[in-house]
């Protein structure tokens, strides 16, 4: 695809200002789907607004689409009363999308509506595994290849759950290493629904230190990544490959807020 640039070591922008097409519908769907498994994270920016039922139609173009209990767009604002902490103003750890769903979404979709990103913090997170595991020893590859570890959340809003996940599998559709992991010890979800880790086959002591140091290796390094949102702008992200998360808001006046999507 043309007018393309580099994103840290992640990901690529599309910018509508310098192309023809202004409208993501007449977008090339299928080398756009190239992109998006071969990049991992492409943020569209300048082109027009969709409403949500013009979003599940472009959405659509791209595969089928993950139906919900509240439909297949959601309003990802942050609320008073939240029963999961993605609508908190607080921390949200590293993970993929799906993980205690039927169906594990290929690709998930955002459009940015509102943002007050020059408020500090509530950026939103994302680590391209494949990369990362590209660039590590071999000896560690095959060390985290026996890792299994287990996830257990209370069932809330739509997700929650246990689940047994190997650490380290093969991406479905480009069949490279990618990691699945969720990221454990976050103090701003203890309240809401935190996740209770464990590595199988490892004691307290020993699953808690390892996942420490996962954690620290994930967050320092050079395929970690924070988007600091605009407004207009449109996210797609290869689910299958990155982890993603989110900062905690700091500051007053917050109104950001994205909508969602998930492609199968």
């Amino acid at each position: 695809m043309d007018t393309i640039k580099a994103l840290d070591s992640v990901g690529v922008v599309i910018d509508a200002n310098s192309m023809a097409c202004q409208r993501v519908e007449r977008l090339n769907i299928a080398s756009l789907i190239d992109e998006i498994f071969s990049q991992g994270l492409v943020v569209l920016k300048g082109f027009e607004p969709l409403c949500d039922a013009d979003m599940e139609l472009v959405a659509k173009e791209i595969g089928p689409l993950l139906r919900w209990d509240f439909g297949y767009v959601l309003d990802l604002k942050i609320q008073e009363q939240p029963q999961n902490h993605i609508f908190s103003e607080g921390k949200v750890e590293l993970h993929w999308d799906g993980a205690f769903a039927a169906e594990e979404p290929r690709f998930n979709f955002f459009q940015c509506l509102q943002s007050s990103s020059t408020s500090g913090g509530g950026e939103t997170t994302f680590l391209n595994t494949t990369r990362l595991l590209e660039s590590l020893p071999i000896d560690t590859i095959e060390q985290w290849k026996q890792i299994k570890i287990r996830y257990e959340t209370e069932k809330k809003a739509h997700y929650g759950g246990v689940i047994e996940v190997p650490l380290i599998s093969r991406h479905p559709k480009t069949g490279k290493l990618r990691m699945r992991y969720i990221e454990p010890f976050n103090e701003d979800n203890m309240a809401v629904n935190p996740v209770e880790t464990q590595v199988i086959g490892y004691d307290s002591y020993r699953s808690d230190t390892f996942l420490k140091e996962m954690n620290d290796l994930l967050y320092s390094s050079r395929y970690f990544y924070k988007h600091s949102w605009s407004k207009g702008e449109f996210v797609l992200v290869d689910n299958l490959a990155l982890l993603h998360g989110r900062s905690r808001f700091e500051g007053s006046g917050l109104n950001r807020h994205l909508k969602r999507v998930h492609i199968l």
